[in-house]
């Protein structure tokens, strides 16, 4: 007794001293939620933070020691990276805390990168290896030529010809892959000003292959359309086409294609096969061939000059740089920026020199580095032939992401250098913009069953309509992965869009919510299972309570059970955030296909006369099983952790009176007594 006094007494005073007075002891992770962390760190540095993520239930370890009063961004990438969370400065002491983008990093990184990339050649020679080298390689992580290879030699469907003022559009849909259409629009010169200053002697005309990016509307932007028909006017044959899973492509692989790698090579093998097309024609100069995109479709211009040396001149808008890959897996989803040990997008526009290029940015995106880091660093390149004038950058002060009139212009005097064009043909007021249906080359509707065919008079008749086919017949195994990534992704989706459609919520913005958490958690719990396949992370062991090996479906709980907390605890305090109870345990019976009630009914069907005592306890166990039973992937593993409950409740029938095993005996000859 004399030694439990001093120890009740030195214990007490724990309790009751303050908090910052406690001793720590040496085990102690000095743990707090990572919501007050960066409370204080907004306090003791005076910034604000905007949140793209929800930090509800998280918690962080060692926080107090990961704060360093002498540097915000240090601090910041200590607390944050534990979650795989960045802070991005928007200025004015703001900044934005948004999860781990694998394509984006901060202008530091982009320097950091582009001195790297200096110290690998210092002159003509050096760089000329590593050029060829990196083209080679970027073409083959592409994985464009096995494509190329299956893609069918056919003629394209063309439109009929629409005249307007000096330009004239016409509709292309080319087969690719045998099935498969891409489509867009051809705008050619129609006026004798532009014939005479640009057309050679058997009227050629220059071509520019025009990718699209991510604009509202894909190509049938008018921003786009207006650039498209006064460079026609100027001279120079424009291709617009859709990108993979956007417009008409759309009817063929659906747009959730369009979020995959597989977008990535495709756009690109369009492009290509355009460019194919377009050299074959009577109007078009092979030696005056263009690329120009603005955002995404300046990434894929630079990729198809990066892969093909058929295009001589070379013009990005709003998109390449060093710290910046593409915020879309249409751009960044090959492994093609780890070429020759890693590379990035301003050095695979480099590759273009000493031809003629322009790079158009502007101070309100990620291409406000350009005066300090790209600009410079693409320029030394160009000196290496001597040919610095054949390099141009315009920046737009005060800009942002967009391609508006600055831009476009900056676009037309960059082919009126190049190639001639004449000024006088510059109006876009004489730009005619059409509705979507004059664009297209098909069009489609639905049939009854919810699949798109073409309805066009020159619809073809081998249209396809299915992505799992372009990927299974054209794709080898690497590919086949990529389809299986997007379909996964996409029944993720449908499944958070049937279970959020089944709360009838009636606020567009708060299902919008609720949709994108049970989204994240439900790709977070797949992934991981995907990543950590019990067969080969865990050791096949004995099970203690059986003697038995663990079964395949044990080592998949036990892999499974070992994904972050986080996980689960942020989905159930965003749903009870948003949620009633009622609705929040119904979403964790969508998770588990309604197994609570299923197993209840089994229960008050074989135990007599059930009291209430006994049903709140095995609704208790049950309903401990569903929460947690939302962490795991399969319905095997879903079945084994409702059978962990089963047992409790069936060990508390055992010790209050019942017998289980007798109740359930006599309930199996009462049915089949029934049955007979």
């Amino acid at each position: 007794m004399k030694y439990l006094l001093p120890l009740f007494l030195f214990a007490s005073a724990l309790l009751l001293a303050p908090a910052q007075a406690q001793p720590m002891a040496s085990d102690n992770k000095m743990a707090r939620p990572l919501g007050e962390v960066l409370n204080r760190v907004e306090q003791q540095f005076g910034v604000r933070f905007k949140y793209n993520v929800d930090t509800t239930g998280l918690v962080l370890n060692y926080a107090d020691s990961r704060i360093r009063p002498y540097s915000l961004d240090e601090t910041l990438r200590n607390i944050l990276s534990v979650f795989d969370f960045k802070a991005w400065d928007q200025g004015k002491g703001i900044y934005k805390i948004k999860p781990y983008e694998y394509p984006r990093r901060y202008d530091e990184d982009g320097e950091k990168m582009v001195n790297y990339l200096n110290t690998l050649y210092s002159n003509k020679e050096e760089w000329e290896a590593r050029r060829v080298a990196l083209r080679r390689e970027v073409r083959e992580r592409l994985g464009i030529d096995p494509l190329l290879e299956k893609c069918v030699p056919v003629q394209p469907i063309l439109g009929k010809m629409r005249r307007y003022d000096g330009y004239m559009v016409q509709n292309i849909a080319l087969e690719t892959l045998p099935g498969y259409y891409v489509c867009g629009s051809i705008y050619l010169p129609n006026n004798k000003i532009a014939k005479k200053a640009v057309a050679t002697r058997d009227g050629r005309y220059p071509v520019i292959i025009c990718p699209n990016g991510h604009w509202a509307d894909g190509r049938y932007n008018r921003d786009l359309q207006v650039r498209f028909a006064t460079l026609a006017r100027m001279g120079a044959i424009c291709i617009s086409y859709d990108t993979f899973g956007w417009g008409e492509s759309e009817l063929q692989v659906g747009k959730d294609a369009h979020q995959s790698s597989l977008a990535h090579t495709y756009q690109a093998l369009c492009g290509e096969r355009l460019l194919d097309y377009a050299l074959t024609r009577r109007d078009v100069d092979a030696a005056r061939v263009g690329a120009n995109g603005g955002s995404g479709g300046g990434t894929h211009a630079v990729l198809l000059a990066t892969i093909d040396d058929r295009f001589t001149a070379l013009c990005p808008v709003a998109s390449v740089c060093s710290h910046f890959d593409g915020g879309c897996p249409c751009e960044s989803g090959m492994p093609i920026q780890y070429s020759q040990g890693g590379t990035c997008n301003i050095e695979l526009a480099a590759t273009f020199a000493p031809k003629p290029m322009r790079l158009i940015g502007d101070d309100g995106d990620w291409t406000h580095t350009y005066p300090t880091i790209e600009e410079p660093y693409v320029r030394r390149i160009y000196g290496f032939y001597g040919a610095e004038d054949q390099l141009s950058v315009f920046f737009e002060e005060n800009g942002r992401h967009d391609f508006k009139i600055k831009k476009r212009i900056a676009v037309y005097s960059f082919f009126m250098d190049v190639w001639s064009l004449p000024t006088e043909c510059m109006n876009e007021e004489l730009a005619t913009i059409e509705a979507y249906d004059k664009l297209f080359s098909f069009g489609g509707a639905q049939d009854a069953e919810g699949r798109w065919y073409p309805t066009g008079e020159t619809a073809p008749a081998n249209f396809e309509t299915n992505v799992k086919n372009l990927v299974e017949q054209n794709f080898d195994q690497e590919g086949k992965q990529l389809y299986f990534d997007l379909r996964w992704a996409a029944g993720l989706e449908e499944k958070a869009d049937e279970w959020t459609a089944s709360l009838n919520l009636g606020d567009a913005q708060k299902a919008k919510r609720v949709r994108g958490y049970i989204f994240d958690h439900l790709k977070a719990v797949t992934k991981w299972h995907n990543e950590h396949p019990g067969q080969t992370t865990v050791p096949h062991g004995i099970n203690p309570r059986t003697g038995e090996r663990l079964r395949p479906v044990d080592l998949d709980i036990i892999a499974d059970g070992a994904q972050p907390r986080a996980y689960h605890d942020s989905i159930m305090a965003q749903l009870r955030r948003e949620l009633t109870e009622e609705q929040v345990e119904q979403v964790l019976d969508k998770y588990t296909i309604g197994k609570v009630a299923f197993t209840m009914k089994g229960y008050h069907d074989i135990v007599p006369e059930m009291t209430a005592e006994e049903d709140s306890v095995c609704l208790t166990y049950l309903k401990e099983a569903r929460e947690a039973a939302i962490d795991y992937k399969s319905m095997k593993e879903i079945s084994e952790i409702f059978g962990i409950a089963k047992d409790k409740c069936e060990l508390y029938f055992n010790t209050h009176g019942r017998n289980w095993r007798q109740m359930y005996s006599d309930y199996v000859k009462k049915r089949r007594a029934e049955k007979n």
